[in-house]
């Protein structure tokens, strides 16, 4: 995969640009930054984002380690925290804020920061209509009392999760009403950093975003797509997709009338074809079609495609190929008939993008998940590490990245 630094500038400078004045950048990078480096992202994010976002402690060390002086927010149900682990030093510098979710975690949070010796942040999660983690406004109101009495728990922040921010505002404003309300009542410090939105909260309307947001689907500018309403921002539709997933050909086969490809011969070529092969497949994340895709949704075989480099120096462009047959482990067969006589060697070696960073194109990373019923987030994630992540720096090449170089595959003449 080819992830684009300057594409992430972009996106968090217009995500900033959305923000009303004030309200500060909390970025999530869970899941190993949905799969695209979280040490690396976080690392090169850090200067340009007030907070990093992570699920466990697990995910927190390795930002930390990449990102030493940003906040980390770990929202995962903490209840225990050993003494000397670097999490510790992260609390005794005050770099980490854990959340708050009940009353008997809250306790065990302050029998261990007793015993470790430390102040501990706490955000407590108010359950609006998520009905995930955190708990009800009235344990809620409980709760903040519980903390601000407490030596060793400092009530650092507060925040909700909507349930439906992507497809309905209505539904979205009713658990924003309810949380302002609770925060109306609540007695809270002064301090309190207030949040509630994550990407599609964010880029609907200013009034969501309190004093911090939390995006994702944002910085990775998936979310170009926007809110199933149509509502959000006009900058939202600047986000440009910070990765692309490129492998190359490396056998070109042609094939008589009548020949099948693949296991359970799905494909059969009705003319001479050509057929290349390109090794990625289910095992490097690449997803399958549903079982049932043959006789009730025959149609999604025929959307299947990914794009293919043609042409010499000079004169080179992307020209579109189907994916045919089904998906093996470690490869996946493409329809090179029609795109044959602009390829040297009829395409063996040829550049194939797989997944593509041009959200116009029919194998955007949106397009190829919806196909299988999956987000792109499970695209991403489900991408394993034997997938190289390749980190193009701001204004270079392809060709040159950040941490080490594309292996640039020149086409035989």
């Amino acid at each position: 995969m080819l992830i684009d630094l300057a594409a992430l500038d972009h996106n968090l400078a217009a995500i900033r640009g959305m923000l009303r004045q004030g309200t500060r950048l909390g970025v999530v990078v869970k899941a190993d930054a949905y799969g695209l480096g979280a040490a690396r992202i976080a690392r090169h994010m850090a200067s340009q984002v007030d907070m990093l976002v992570v699920f466990g402690l697990d995910e927190a060390e390795v930002v930390h380690a990449a990102a030493p002086t940003t906040p980390v927010l770990a929202l995962m149900p903490t209840h225990e925290i050993d003494a000397g682990s670097p999490m510790h030093g992260m609390l005794l510098r005050g770099l980490l804020h854990l959340s708050a979710h009940d009353a008997g975690q809250v306790a065990r949070l302050e029998r261990v920061a007793g015993e470790l010796g430390v102040r501990m942040p706490l955000h407590l999660e108010v359950d609006t209509g998520l009905g995930r983690g955190g708990c009800l406004p009235e344990e809620a109101t409980a709760l903040v009392a519980r903390i601000r009495a407490s030596e060793r728990l400092e009530l650092a922040g507060a925040f909700t999760h909507y349930a439906s921010a992507g497809g309905s505002e209505i539904a979205t404003d009713v658990q924003r009403e309810r949380f302002e309300a609770w925060v109306a009542q609540a007695a809270l410090p002064q301090n309190c950093l207030l949040h509630s939105a994550s990407t599609f909260a964010a880029i609907r309307d200013p009034r969501f975003h309190h004093h911090m947001v939390r995006v994702g689907l944002a910085w990775t500018g998936l979310s170009f797509e926007g809110t199933r309403d149509g509502r959000s921002m006009t900058a939202a539709r600047t986000l440009r997709p910070v990765f692309s997933w490129r492998s190359h050909v490396m056998q070109v086969r042609q094939l008589p009338p009548g020949s099948a490809v693949g296991y359970g011969s799905r494909w059969v070529a009705r003319t001479p074809s050509v057929v290349g092969l390109v090794p990625v497949g289910y095992a490097d994340g690449y997803p399958l079609l549903p079982m049932d895709a043959r006789t009730l949704r025959p149609a999604l075989a025929e959307r299947r495609m990914v794009r293919v480099q043609y042409g010499s120096d000079g004169s080179t462009g992307w020209a579109e190929a189907p994916v045919i047959g089904a998906v093996s482990m470690d490869q996946i067969a493409i329809d090179l008939t029609a795109i044959a006589a602009a390829l040297p060697a009829a395409g063996l070696y040829a550049a194939v993008e797989v997944v593509s960073g041009d959200s116009s194109a029919p194998n955007h990373a949106a397009r190829v998940a919806s196909m299988t019923g999956q987000h792109a987030y499970e695209l991403l994630c489900r991408i394993p590490a034997r997938v190289a992540r390749r980190y193009l720096a701001a204004q270079e090449p392809v060709a040159q990245v950040a941490d080490e170089p594309v292996a640039v595959v020149r086409v035989a003449s």
